[in-house]
């Protein structure tokens, strides 16, 4: 076959290996390649379709999805009746896998680039030289300095979170990152657990449980900065809204007015970054009226444990010459003086809960005075003013939680990661349940029921269940970009993304040279993206894998790699005690499970010598999360006896197909297992089993985030390592204190506005933009003013608009609203594919990108490194147009519409590693 060369509108669609040079975004998926067999046959029988039990990928929800296949395509999905989270409902963004599997866009093959970095001119090569090239940039990396590395994924995109620190282990070193991570989750999912000893309280990332069982109906249900009838429909959206309607109160806490604030007993439309002024607002309420419950406090919580105001520490009993090491101090009443609380509580003390004493003749509060002394100053009237909510709704807001504990709960989300106090407001929460006992109770957010799959992310890193010869070094944890500062990244063994770009730029402490990065779109996704580009450019070599082209392989990569969509993939989700298994139900071109490209890639290691990555593919040196595969077969081998484990038994795939879905033990058992469960008996102890902090009780006083930051981690040592690291250069405080955002719209008088984010029902990060009927539902981003703001910018609702920070400026379609507050901004991240063969392909990342008006630069949040996604300073202006280029009406999709495919057997069929 001859080459061929092809214009920018045109995707690659020659068969075989040969070189041709070729633009990334055209669409034509409809060629024979060189994995089928080319010679004549005749047409197949009509076929049945095949109804298959799978889980879906479009977003981090996994819900149950019946696939339906016929002649080897997939023609049909729809919601799995077995998921007791979604219970056979599915939402738009699953409906349109179809259209995600099957789109002209998708990248096919293999492909490197031709010409200068960012020209879009690409050859076709094999999955051998892809996989040879990478592991010869790597091993030089290697010799140098393992840290040069630096790889990345997508939380939303990509399910296989953790198979990359199993990747930097292999390697010998390396920075990770995520775009999300410090911005999305991490600060909930770190800081909750380790002060209420149990769970984050995130709805859509499936840790909240409680709302999905009939029988367990919370009373009151706070949802602050989540929507779960947006970004969770099918599960947590239908479940609260079954809720609501069996009488569950609910308080919404978001700057816009969401279906669920709509049906909500309280709104109250906080102003973006202000939440922490909110939460000490209700915590002094609740303690000034007495609402909250002595005695759970006393007993179950660290607030009446007296404090060393010199380190900011809970006295231990060994420091005053009092006892041992390990129990706390506390005030007693019946003597008069300090005593030894050891763990469980002596019924012979009466420990004073608020109270100040003099203790070895220094100061000492109670951990409850000080709680109370930190939100003192926030009276309803000054919580209103600095958070624009009204002072009447903010109280009748606490009345109704407090009025429902100890069977109430609050679920935090996304809102309140995005800036730099994301860890004060899960610090905060823990204070505020604390104080009503709303933990382990029927209708908690708090419970203590274990994840199977630690939260779906099951490709273990070598080192999760104890030391292994693959663990890493203290060198190379303690070398990590940024992790000094923010060691809370070390829960997820990340690096800081604003630390990277200054390596990249300065050299220091070393010059990162190569990036790996399988995720959908970086430039759409981290904060001010023009800064990321420029200092992600001096990368040496980048590779870039995903399923279609962005403007991340467009700009930045120098290789890029077809990665399967999720109807070609295996894996397992744990959905409420049950196992789903979703099943790679079609394979086309030469696209590959990412998971199977890493493996790939240390194989090629070790073929070079590489030692770690030589030991990767060797069981003893794995510990538990046990060796690296070279075959899909090895790695669904891998999953099914990970799922069976929760069986008590050892399957197949075969028989995971077979038996799953399915609950691991009675549904009524595993509802009821949480409750009181900090007062069960630990049969290994004796002991009642508390909660899972130092002190075994809820600590709203936050000392383990003071430890953490002069160690590593709340027990001395870095989370996963367990090796202590030097003391950042700031405390980490134990209790939440406000701060004005660095850009407030109080002051600022030529950015007068301040601007929110969201997500809509439709994408998940940035996915699905380049998929039709997605594109059809919302094809461009919406700019939601109040008619006050609107009647000042001089705008009427279809209006397009400038929208613009310090930083950048964008453009975005005016959507009038009494859903907004006045001088709030809310617009959500987009970016267009449609214009990535345009004459300038980078203007599909920056004509509608909010994230080129985002912060990546200081004040960050001490804890965990976050920048200021939300709560930043914009001013709105008319424009004349939309951008030139952008599609908006539905006929204008068309070319996007999903061509015929047929199973080619992926990738796997053309490489053996």
């Amino acid at each position: 076959m001859s080459n061929a060369t092809l214009t920018r509108r045109n995707f690659l669609a020659v068969a075989g290996a040969a070189a041709a040079a070729c633009a990334v975004a055209g669409c034509s998926n409809m060629e024979q390649t060189d994995m089928a067999d080319t010679g004549a046959e005749e047409a197949p029988e009509e076929e049945a379709a095949e109804i298959v039990h799978s889980s879906c990928r479009a977003c981090i929800s996994n819900c149950g999805v019946l696939v339906h296949v016929k002649n080897g395509r997939v023609v049909k999905i729809e919601g799995d009746p077995i998921d007791p989270m979604s219970k056979g409902r599915v939402c738009p963004k699953g409906l349109a896998g179809i259209q995600a599997l099957y789109n002209p866009n998708r990248m096919k093959y293999p492909m490197k680039r031709v010409g200068e970095r960012g020209a879009n001119q690409w050859e076709r090569i094999s999955w051998k030289e892809a996989i040879d090239t990478i592991a010869d940039n790597l091993m030089e990396i290697y010799e140098k300095d393992p840290m040069k590395l630096v790889i990345s994924t997508g939380g939303g995109g990509n399910p296989q979170f953790f198979g990359l620190h199993r990747f930097l282990q292999a390697f010998g070193g390396g920075n990770f990152f995520e775009p999300g991570c410090a911005q999305c989750y991490l600060p909930r999912m770190c800081t909750q657990p380790m002060l209420n000893g149990c769970n984050d309280t995130s709805i859509a990332d499936s840790t909240v449980g409680e709302i999905y069982y009939d029988e367990t109906v919370p009373t009151c249900l706070v949802m602050w900065g989540t929507d779960p009838s947006q970004s969770h429909v099918p599960s947590g959206g239908r479940a609260v809204n079954n809720l609501r309607m069996k009488g569950m109160k609910t308080v919404v806490v978001d700057p816009r007015f969401t279906p669920d604030a709509a049906k909500a007993d309280v709104w109250l439309p906080v102003r973006p970054g202000t939440d922490v002024a909110l939460t000490n607002g209700w915590a002094r309420y609740i303690i000034e009226n007495k609402l909250y419950d002595e005695a759970w406090c006393v007993k179950w919580t660290n607030l009446p444990f007296l404090i060393n105001e010199e380190t900011m520490l809970l006295y231990h009993a060994d420091e005053l010459g009092l006892g041992e090491a390990t129990d706390y101090v506390v005030w007693d009443a019946k003597s008069n003086s300090a005593k030894a609380m050891p763990w469980p509580q002596d019924d012979a003390l009466e420990p004073v809960l608020d109270g100040e004493f003099e203790v070895n003749g220094k100061k000492s509060r109670t951990a409850f005075r000080a709680v109370w002394e930190n939100c003192q100053e926030w009276t309803l009237e000054k919580t209103a003013e600095v958070t624009w909510c009204e002072a009447s709704a903010i109280e009748e807001a606490v009345k109704i939680y407090a009025e429902g504990a100890p069977h109430s709960g609050i679920s935090i989300g996304v809102a309140t990661d995005q800036y730099a106090q994301s860890a004060q407001v899960p610090e905060a929460v823990t204070i505020i349940e604390s104080l009503m006992g709303n933990a382990c109770h029927q209708g908690n957010t708090i419970q203590s029921r274990k994840n199977q799959s630690l939260g779906t992310y099951f490709l273990f890193p070598f080192n999760l269940f104890g030391p292994t010869p693959l663990s890493p070094s203290e060198e190379v944890v303690s070398r990590r970009l940024g992790i000094i500062e923010h060691k809370g990244l070390n829960y997820w063994m990340a690096s800081h993304i604003p630390t990277i770009m200054e390596a990249m730029n300065t050299g220091e402490p070393y010059q990162p040279e190569m990036w790996i990065d399988r995720s959908g779109n970086k430039l759409a996704m981290v904060g001010d993206a023009a800064t990321f580009k420029e200092a992600m450019n001096k990368m040496k070599f980048i590779v870039h894998m995903y399923m279609y082209p962005t403007t991340t392989s467009v700009e930045l990569a120098d290789l890029i790699l077809p990665t399967a969509e999720w109807l070609e993939t295996a894996y397992g989700a744990d959905r409420c005690n049950v196992w789903l298994i979703r099943r790679d139900v079609v394979h086309t071109f030469e696209h590959v499970d990412e998971t199977l490209i890493w493996s790939w890639i240390v194989s090629a290691l070790a073929d070079r010598g590489h030692k770690e990555a030589a030991m990767a593919f060797e069981a003893e040196n794995c510990g538990a999360a046990g060796p690296y595969w070279k075959t899909y077969d090895e790695y669904k081998g891998y999953l099914a006896a990970f799922m069976s484990q929760s069986f008590g038994e050892q399957w197949s795939w075969d028989e995971c197909c077979e038996k799953l879905p399915a609950e691991f033990m009675p549904m009524a058992e595993w509802i009821t297992s949480t409750y009181e469960s900090y007062e069960k008996v630990d049969p290994e102890t004796g002991l009642p089993a508390g909660f899972a902090t130092n002190s075994h009780r809820m600590e709203p006083y936050a000392e383990a985030m003071t430890i953490t930051g002069r160690t590593g981690g709340p027990q001395g040592a870095s989370f996963w390592d367990m090796y202590p690291l030097p003391p950042a250069s700031v405390d980490y405080l134990p209790l939440p204190q406000y701060e004005e955002p660095a850009e407030s719209p109080i002051t600022d008088t030529e950015f007068p506005y301040v601007l929110t984010e969201g997500r809509v029902p439709m994408y998940h990060h940035g996915t699905l933009r380049n998929v039709p009927w997605m594109r059809e539902l919302y094809p461009v981003p919406q700019t939601w003013v109040n008619p006050v703001t609107a009647a000042e910018i001089g705008v009427e609702e279809g209006d397009w608009c400038f929208v613009e920070s310090r930083r950048g400026k964008i453009q975005g379609r005016i959507h009038v609203t009494e859903g907004i507050a006045p001088k709030v901004i809310y617009q959500e991240r987009f970016w267009n594919p449609e214009l990535l063969d345009s004459d300038d392909p980078s203007r599909a990342w920056k004509a509608m990108n909010v994230n080129m008006l985002t912060k990546n630069d200081k004040p960050y949040n001490p804890e965990f490194g976050t920048y200021t996604l939300r709560g930043f300073t914009v001013k709105v202006t008319k424009a004349d147009s939309a951008p030139e280029g952008v599609w908006v009406s539905p006929t204008e999709f068309t070319p996007w519409l999903p061509e015929v495919t047929e199973e080619t057997g992926g990738g796997y069929a053309v490489y053996d590693a």
